[in-house]
């Protein structure tokens, strides 16, 4: 078996994709100006999507499209079990008047076994096949679930969608083609190093026995000898007229230039800053040009959180559909992701830019903490201690007044009284100054 250079595969578009996927963090849900909405967040968590929300980011940004459905939980009822579903698997059929989803189709296999599940605002039903050929018998496997809801419980989360396109397209559309150009100059360049870079040597003089066996037998002998000589080991020959030399070597500049050339046309189209690229200048680049460079990417960004938002949007209202017994929440027309910021300041400038806001009144203390990135969970924490530390001379009254009530056998508003009469004592009792002898 020959020995073969293995292809070399500088894998940059899922840079491209994690560069993308990394800034797209959901970090709540709130009904129009209030807070964050605390049972969503409770449901959100209870299917794992924190985990789960970021390969359906992945997966959209990868293949153009991706899948999560809806549905009753028999084991919680007030908790819908929302899964995250693969474009492999699943298909959609859009109405194209309402360019809402009528249809949908999982299907899957185990094995031998092909699986089909249908989903419509009627009806849901499950298929089993035992052929894996195109023409597949399919049988029901369980009897045809009534859907209560009346809508199709799968949500699309699209990549670049289009007027025409609804389904979207990978974000490595534009990109592929580049890599290809890239990964192939990288294995030439791999093949020149082994076969151009290292100088070749030659030699001249060398007499070859008259007959063809001798000659071949020789140019067999120098084909080993050569192969096998190392580079720093000095040829020599009896023969007087024998002549060694060597051809220069070959340069490798010129496939890394292209090479940087294609991976700047590729940080360009992807809105990738170049020094992603691994492409950077002589002078060190400064903080300000590097949020600079990254105003594209950060852009980018939030128009995704923009659609996919909506998406998410569509999955909490079906799920509070589902909790709800199919009763719909006006108020969850009015719902809204909460992201976190895309754009990568340093914490010093986060804090004292969101200081500014607060103390000038453009903002509130809740706001101002979702700003600075915490999560609805730690901003109930805080709000809750707050609430806490500001009832805590109250709480002290209380007890107060709850004592005398079970020891002195007072009435509650006497209790209330004597705890104030106490305080208002304790507040004119000041010892007089002394007076001069």
């Amino acid at each position: 078996m020959l020995a073969r250079i293995a292809s070399l595969v500088i894998n940059w578009p899922r840079k491209v994709i994690s560069a993308h996927e990394e800034r797209l963090d959901v970090e709540g849900f709130r009904m129009g100006d209030d807070d964050a909405d605390a049972e969503l967040w409770r449901i959100w968590q209870a299917s794992d999507l924190d985990e789960w929300s970021q390969q359906t980011h992945l997966d959209a940004l990868l293949y153009g499209r991706s899948f999560v459905m809806v549905w009753p939980d028999a084991e919680d009822p007030l908790t819908p079990r929302i899964t995250v579903e693969s474009a492999a698997q699943m298909a959609v059929e859009y109405d194209p008047t309402t360019r809402r989803i009528v249809k949908a189709a999982k299907q899957w296999a185990e094995g031998d076994l092909r699986y089909l599940t249908t989903y419509s605002p009627i009806r849901i039903q499950r298929f089993i096949s035992e052929s894996a050929a195109s023409q597949a018998e399919w049988r029901l496997r369980t009897d045809p679930v009534d859907n209560i809801y009346g809508v199709v419980p799968i949500v699309p989360f699209v990549n670049r969608p289009r007027i025409t396109l609804p389904m979207g397209e990978s974000e490595l559309t534009d990109i592929l083609p580049m890599a290809d150009a890239i990964n192939k100059l990288a294995t030439d360049m791999m093949v020149s190093a082994e076969c151009h870079a290292m100088p070749r040597r030659w030699a001249t003089g060398i007499s070859m026995p008259a007959d063809p066996a001798g000659k071949e037998r020789t140019r067999e002998e120098m084909r080993k000898l050569w192969s096998t000589a190392a580079a720093d080991r000095v040829w020599t020959s009896d023969n007087p007229t024998t002549a060694f030399g060597q051809f220069s070597e070959a340069s490798l500049t010129n496939f890394i230039a292209a090479i940087d050339l294609f991976g700047g046309v590729i940080a360009a189209m992807s809105s990738l800053p170049p020094h992603y690229m691994g492409q950077h200048s002589v002078n060190p680049t400064s903080a300000d040009a590097i949020r600079s460079s990254e105003a594209s990417l950060i852009q980018s960004v939030r128009r995704k959180q923009r659609i996919f938002g909506g998406s998410w949007e569509r999955v909490m209202r079906m799920a509070m559909l589902i909790r709800d017994d199919g009763v719909a929440n006006p108020a969850a027309r009015s719902m809204e992701t909460i992201w976190r910021d895309p754009e990568t300041p340093t914490v010093a400038q986060a804090a004292d830019a969101t200081t500014k806001l607060l103390a000038a009144g453009a903002i509130t203390k809740a706001q101002a903490r979702e700003d600075l990135g915490y999560s609805p969970v730690q901003i109930a924490r805080m709000e809750a201690d707050e609430a806490e530390d500001a009832l805590g001379p109250v709480s002290v009254q209380l007890a107060e007044a709850k004592r005398l009530q079970v020891e002195d056998g007072l009435s509650q508003p006497a209790a209330f009284a004597a705890v104030g009469m106490l305080q208002a004592a304790a507040l004119i009792a000041v010892p007089a100054p002394p007076t001069a002898a």
